[in-house]
């Protein structure tokens, strides 16, 4: 999604692009993720968001709930002006910027090529790529961007420092029969769940978040409140993924050609659903750097300026987030009052920062 979304950003700008892929196919893979009103401005800006908001659902607030009871705990507010809240499954996002990538002069999209090395030239870059059958593919550019995930093979090369284990595991469901917009969170000791809609045919997204160190398998639904263990019963198990993080500050810092985007940059936890959203930025802020400064260079080094303190700004929200939601017994108790009681102005405000941000136009070349 970083690397499509930066590809058309940079056509914006004037610039054309390469995206090259490893797999050898893009498949519908993955599942649900939210997109709040920071990353549908970058969709706006790429002419994008009426496309997506059609394959998707539309929020106001996004549900807090006692794990155990159901008991509803705070809706918070997750809406910014005019610009909405989208909950969407990844494949309709992926299609969406692919479509509008194959449909674009300045992008040009290659898959089957696994990154392998890259070296320094005069005036630029040599990138050398595997391809499926084994052949060497070498790509002359000025710039290389990797927006190649959590175990990014451009921020292994570059020196950066490997991802860490949280210890945290992350199960996912698909249902297929249980429609409604409602997005929703349980909170649960050392443990959380969320479930929210991903397509209009009634498919939903379940995620469980909980400790490494409980049995291998999907979760016990005895652990949870009936209906959240019939969503259990009833979902599609699809599998578990650890929850990965890696040193922000390392993988952002500038560097002479060379830069990260998305999770290769910063991949967070999902407690405050920010990863997609952050990968949008970085795409758009990127571009919008590259096409106001006069080098490559000052481009790239107002691009960390620019998204570091944002991103350990987001960064400090997912922790405490992840503090609140697992709180156990009696300080659970004192979260759940405080939420109750708290106005919804307030909470509102708690968030104002990030979801009042907006992709501004980008200045067409002269």
């Amino acid at each position: 999604m970083a690397g499509l979304a930066c590809a058309l950003a940079l056509a914006k700008a004037g610039c054309r692009s390469l995206v090259c892929e490893r797999a050898p196919s893009l498949q519908p893979v993955g599942a649900g993720l939210q997109l709040s009103a920071n990353a549908l401005s970058v969709l706006d800006q790429l002419g994008l968001k009426a496309a997506l908001a059609e394959r998707g659902f539309s929020a106001s607030s996004v549900a807090l709930r006692d794990g155990a009871s159901d008991r509803l705990l705070a809706l918070v507010p997750v809406e910014s002006g005019q610009d909405g809240y989208i909950a969407v499954h990844r494949a309709d996002l992926q299609s969406v910027l692919l479509d509008a990538a194959m449909a674009d002069p300045s992008v040009e999209v290659r898959l089957g090529l696994s990154f392998q090395r890259v070296e320094s030239q005069a005036n630029g870059l040599s990138v050398w790529f595997l391809g499926a059958d084994g052949s060497q593919t070498t790509v002359e550019t000025s710039l290389l961007i990797g927006a190649d995930g959590v175990h990014s093979p451009v921020a292994a090369f570059a020196g950066c420092k490997p991802p860490v284990d949280s210890r945290l595991v992350a199960h996912r469901f698909s249902i297929a029969d249980a429609p409604g917009p409602e997005i929703e969170a349980w909170l649960a000791p050392s443990s959380h769940a969320v479930s929210y809609p991903m397509r209009k045919s009634g498919e939903r997204n379940l995620v469980v978040v909980e400790p490494v160190g409980v049995p291998h398998g999907a979760p016990d639904s005895r652990d949870w409140n009936p209906r959240l263990s019939d969503f259990l019963t009833r979902g599609d198990y699809l599998g578990a993924w650890p929850l990965l993080t890696v040193d922000a500050d390392d993988r952002l810092r500038s560097r002479e050609r060379i830069v990260l985007i998305g999770d290769a940059a910063h991949a967070m936890f999902p407690f405050a659903a920010q990863g997609a959203a952050m990968a949008l930025e970085d795409a758009w802020v990127l571009a919008s750097c590259l096409a106001t400064k006069a080098t490559i260079q000052e481009g790239l080094a107002a691009y960390a300026a620019t998204r570091l303190p944002r991103i350990q700004r987001v960064l400090k929200r997912v922790s405490f987030h992840r503090r609140v939601y697992h709180l156990g017994w009696p300080l659970s108790l004192a979260r759940n009052l405080a939420m109750r009681v708290r106005p919804e102005a307030a909470m509102r405000a708690d968030l104002s920062w990030l979801y009042d941000w907006r992709a501004e136009p980008i200045a067409p070349p002269l």
